[in-house]
């Protein structure tokens, strides 16, 4: 069987969670025997796989929908969103009314769509398709990584200049008003013992939505001693970053699953989380700690730097909910699904 990936804009998406999980997902994909190509060119296909939904994805999948007697099929990874487009690019929050129609339409091309969550499913219906005809199949990370390294843990906090006693919080994405940086940063000005790094690209301030309010945030964050924006890492400084590291908090307003977070509980990070239903999957005080609002984030972070074997718990409890997300299940859900359809 051969699977072509469609991912558009393959080079201003590397770093992205869509990117990673793609690229991840197609080479896994060969292990089980499908021949998987990222926007290969090796016609023809059995299965074309969507990654992304932009434009040229729309025209690409509308002239492979309408050929005549084809005799392969199309599956869409439906984690572009509308809810999910909000709050992102400039003009973003002004193009609903073009959006709805444009994915409604998009997707309506696919034979199968899967959705990386059960939140990412719920929205899915909510545009009218087909339960039948939609998935659920976690992106998934790879679980049989050791990602914990002791010693590197101990350097690059030595290097940061952070000391043991120090709680180092962070976070990872692109520093975009629907990510909240701006809650972010009032957590961490709240919380001027602990450090906090938000890990990221940092876009320009003239391509985001709610520039003006986020740049007066970044300003403040400039000027405190316990806040560092990084911007885009390499993946070794990530990895140094990840075991420095004590606490994740994933503050985002709007997300379909955030591999992110995934990546942070295999590190052995305390997740600390907006109380939304992408992540129902977590259970406070279980396997994370949940809040809304700033004063709420600071009081999780703090009772955690006070209590070390709830810090313990969580880690642990991670451990066993993270299982669900391994990427050998969440390839075999998919060599599955292309088999049962091609």
């Amino acid at each position: 069987m051969k699977v072509n990936f469609i991912l558009d804009m393959e080079k201003s998406l590397v770093g992205s969670g869509v990117y990673s999980s793609a690229t991840r997902l197609a080479n896994r994909l060969k292990e089980y025997g499908i021949n998987t190509d990222v926007n290969g060119k090796n016609q023809p296909y059995d299965i074309y796989h969507f990654q992304t939904s932009l434009p040229q994805s729309f025209w690409k999948a509308r002239i492979l929908s309408k050929r005549k007697n084809r005799k392969y099929h199309i599956l869409m990874t439906g984690h572009t969103t509308i809810e999910d487009y909000r709050d992102s690019f400039l003009f973003s929050n002004r193009m609903d009314f073009a959006l709805i129609p444009y994915l409604t339409k998009f997707y309506s091309h696919a034979d199968f769509l899967v959705a990386v969550s059960e939140y990412n499913r719920d929205i899915l219906l909510r545009y009218g398709y087909d339960p039948s005809h939609i998935k659920v199949i976690s992106n998934g990370i790879d679980l049989t990584k050791n990602r914990k390294n002791p010693r590197l843990r101990i350097n690059t906090r030595k290097k940061l200049g952070i000391s043991e006693k120090q709680l180092l919080v962070i976070t990872v994405g692109l520093c975009i008003y629907r990510k909240a940086p701006d809650v972010f940063i009032e957590v961490a000005l709240s919380s001027s013992r602990h450090q906090f790094f938000w890990i990221g690209k940092y876009l320009s301030l003239g391509t985001i939505a709610h520039s003006s309010f986020l740049r007066e945030k970044f300003r403040s964050a400039r000027k405190a001693s316990n806040i560092r924006i990084t911007g885009y890492v390499s993946r070794l400084t990530l990895e140094a970053l990840w075991n420095a590291a004590d606490v994740f908090l994933y503050v985002s307003r709007e997300e379909n699953q955030g591999i992110a977070l995934l990546e942070s509980i295999a590190y052995g990070k305390v997740p600390v989380v907006r109380d939304h239903p992408v992540f129902n999957w977590l259970t406070p005080e279980i396997d994370c700690l949940k809040g809304n609002t700033v004063e709420e984030f600071s009081n999780q972070i703090n009772r955690l730097a006070l209590n070390p074997k709830l810090m313990k718990k969580i880690q642990f409890n991670g451990k066993n909910t993270l299982k669900a997300h391994d990427i050998n299940q969440s390839v075999k859900k998919l060599a599955d699904l292309y088999t049962e359809i091609g």
